[in-house]
């Protein structure tokens, strides 16, 4: 339903300008069924050409030979790592679960497979400072994507770095520290 709303709004334009996006978590460390679900979904419209491809967000430690096989074979054309940092101390401090060997072995099996790169950066991340944003940022450039996405770490109530933030631990830059440094 998705898609064809899209499609309507979009017109012509659709098949040069449109892409299906999994973004807002992990796709492919979600349940295997739940995953091909999606991709079931919207591989038909990437086959018959009513839009050019298909994109999604994911976990650097969640992506192997396999994984972007599959991923090919339902006609997924861009992946974007969700790197964070660079900084194996501020990954472990903020539990991402992933370390910057996992972010560059991801991005080479990514580009050697033929997909559009993409990078996540998150600045004002626990233990982070802006000199360290700057290094990743520097870090993420070497890896040479093709597209880049910063921005700011946003607390939510419930979570580990809602905890922190709640005990004082823990102070997230304001949006006058946070659009400079992004």
């Amino acid at each position: 339903a998705a898609c064809e709303t899209a499609l309507a709004s979009l017109g012509s334009a659709a098949s040069r300008e449109a892409e299906v996006a999994f973004f807002g978590g992990s796709f492919t460390a979600i349940p295997r069924r739940e995953m091909l679900r999606l991709l079931d979904a919207a591989a038909p419209y990437v086959r018959t050409g009513r839009i050019r491809g298909i994109r999604l967000s994911t976990r650097p430690d969640a992506v192997d030979v396999e994984i972007l096989a599959l991923l090919r074979s339902y006609g997924v054309t861009t992946i974007e790592l969700g790197a964070q940092s660079m900084d194996d101390r501020v990954l472990a401090l903020n539990g991402r679960g992933h370390t910057a060997a996992d972010v560059r072995r991801a991005a080479a099996l990514v580009k050697g497979a033929g997909f559009t790169l993409g990078l996540q950066m998150m600045t004002g991340l626990y233990g982070d400072t802006p000199d360290g944003a700057f290094a990743t940022g520097r870090a993420l450039r070497d890896l040479a994507p093709e597209e880049v996405r910063i921005y700011p770490t946003v607390v939510l109530r419930g979570t580990r770095l809602g905890e922190l933030y709640r005990s004082g631990a823990y102070r997230p830059p304001d949006v006058w520290e946070s659009v400079p440094l992004c």
